[in-house]
């Protein structure tokens, strides 16, 4: 054999490799990483966390996207793993169905099932998306259900969290910029405030620099769903351009911008696998 020919073997060998690599992440990214939920761990630690509060537990997930690919088998998946955390509170960070997803009468059955099976004994709360208000029958349908599912929805406003003691954390629920000074009216350097919003550019705004705020979680980008190694997204998410999982800033305050739980436009996850938050407080 020639070196010339023993070279051609080498990058032949190489060459197969990496379409072999290529299509197994590719089979990965499609038939496997869609129903792979993680759970990130988070432990909040702060002197403004009263001891009350300590060791309560909160499950944050966002991006559901009901309908178009989260099916009924990956909901179960989920509320099989919120049920095992355990969590005392629950957050859930906006749109609850895909685009196009008709919402029947089955169809908001199902979700509002789901709601009320979440043990949160201190509370369940959510923010709206933007396709929770993509017209106002969707909007209206979907208060509807978090009524029946005793979920409470924060709309530029914020409520204390408590357990067992008047003292507490206090929980803001932001949905647009032009609101920051009505949702965090009641925020202060004396309590530890938890701020939720859907759409992360919104942590980016300066006037949230001047609020107390302690930590931020948002979602919405869904990861990008498809990140490729060195490139970053496959797409930017209007509303998550200035801060996602591949653009960074340094703020007043620490945040987490979650993956999300569903699929949207596309089936399929690659360096994006779905993911719910489960946060720990504790009194330092």
């Amino acid at each position: 054999m020639t070196k010339l020919q023993k070279r051609l073997i080498v990058i032949l060998s190489i060459l197969l490799v990496l379409v072999l690599c290529f299509d197994i992440s590719l089979a990965n990214a499609f038939y496997r990483a869609p129903n792979q939920l993680q759970v990130n761990y988070i432990t909040l630690e702060s002197e403004d966390i009263p001891e009350s509060m300590n060791d309560v537990s909160i499950l944050y997930f966002t991006d559901l996207q009901y309908g178009t690919f989260e099916n009924k088998e990956r909901l179960e998946t989920l509320e099989k793993e919120i049920d095992y955390l355990e969590p005392d509170i629950c957050i859930f960070g906006g749109d609850l169905f895909d685009t196009d997803t008709v919402l029947d009468s089955q169809t908001k059955k199902t979700i509002r099932s789901f709601l009320s099976n979440i043990d949160a004994p201190l509370g369940k709360f959510a923010v709206l998306g933007e396709k929770d208000t993509q017209d106002s029958a969707r909007k209206q349908a979907v208060l509807k259900i978090y009524k029946q599912s005793q979920v409470e929805v924060l709309t530029n406003q914020s409520v204390l969290l408590t357990n067992r003691s008047s003292d507490g954390i206090h929980l803001v629920g932001l949905q647009s910029s032009a609101h920051i000074a009505k949702a965090t009216a009641h925020t202060s350097g004396k309590t530890y405030d938890l701020l939720v919003c859907h759409k992360p550019d919104l942590l980016t705004d300066e006037s949230l620099a001047d609020r107390s705020i302690d930590f931020a979680l948002a979602g919405h980008s869904h990861g990008t769903q498809i990140t490729y190694p060195f490139f970053g997204g496959y797409r930017t998410e209007k509303g998550a351009e200035k801060l996602n999982r591949s653009e960074s800033q340094d703020l007043s305050f620490d945040y987490e911008i979650s993956a999300g739980v569903g699929c949207t436009r596309v089936n399929a996850r690659y360096n994006a696998d779905p993911e719910v938050d489960y946060i720990i407080l504790q009194h330092k």
